[in-house]
C-alpha cells in the first residue's frame, strides 16, 4: 500500500473518532440538570398539631387541598406566586430538629436520619404556607404554618 493509501486511512479514521467525541461534548453541553427533590407540586394532605399552635382544627382544615408549586423560576404558595424564589436548603441532625421544631422526628413519620430543611425567600414578600418545607427524601415532607405542620404530597 503507498504512503497516501496509510495517510487516507489514517484521517479517515481520525476524523471518525474527532466526530463522535464532537457529538459527544455537544450532548453534555446541553445535559439538563436533574431537578432538586422539592421542585413540583405539593398538595397539603393533613394537619399535624403536636403542641400549641395559633390555628384550631377548624382553621387547619381550611388549609387541606391547598397546592404549592416550586420551580428554580417562581413558587406559586397556595394563591400567592413569588417570581424570584431563593431556596436555602439544609440538613438538619435529629437533636437541632427537634430543639428546633419541639417535635420528634417520630411524630412526623421521619427515621432517625438527618431531615432537609428548605427556606423559602421571596422579594415580593413573605407568605406563609409553603415558605418552610421539611422533608426526607422518598417519605415525607411538611410545611409549617404558626406551629401546625400540614403534610405534602407530591402530585405526578
Amino acid at each position: 500500500m503507498s504512503l497516501v493509501g496509510h495517510a487516507k486511512r489514517f484521517w479517515r479514521l481520525h476524523g471518525l473518532v474527532l466526530g463522535a467525541l464532537s457529538v459527544s461534548v455537544l450532548a453534555l453541553g446541553c445535559a439538563v440538570q436533574e431537578p432538586a427533590f422539592y421542585e413540583g407540586t405539593w398538595v397539603v394532605t393533613k394537619a399535624y398539631q403536636p403542641g400549641i399552635s395559633a390555628h384550631s382544627k377548624e382553621q387547619a382544615a381550611h388549609f387541606l387541598g391547598s397546592s404549592v408549586t416550586y420551580t428554580p423560576q417562581s413558587a406559586k404558595l397556595d394563591q400567592h406566586v413569588c417570581q424570584s424564589p431563593v431556596y436555602k436548603s439544609e440538613k438538619l441532625k435529629v437533636d437541632d430538629f427537634q430543639s428546633s421544631y419541639k417535635v420528634s422526628i417520630q411524630e412526623l413519620g421521619f427515621s432517625n436520619e438527618r431531615v432537609t430543611q428548605v427556606t423559602l425567600t421571596c422579594e415580593d414578600g413573605e407568605f406563609s404556607l409553603g415558605s418552610l418545607m421539611l422533608f426526607q427524601e422518598n417519605t415525607h415532607a411538611y410545611t409549617l404554618v404558626d406551629g401546625t405542620f400540614f403534610k405534602l404530597e407530591k402530585t405526578l
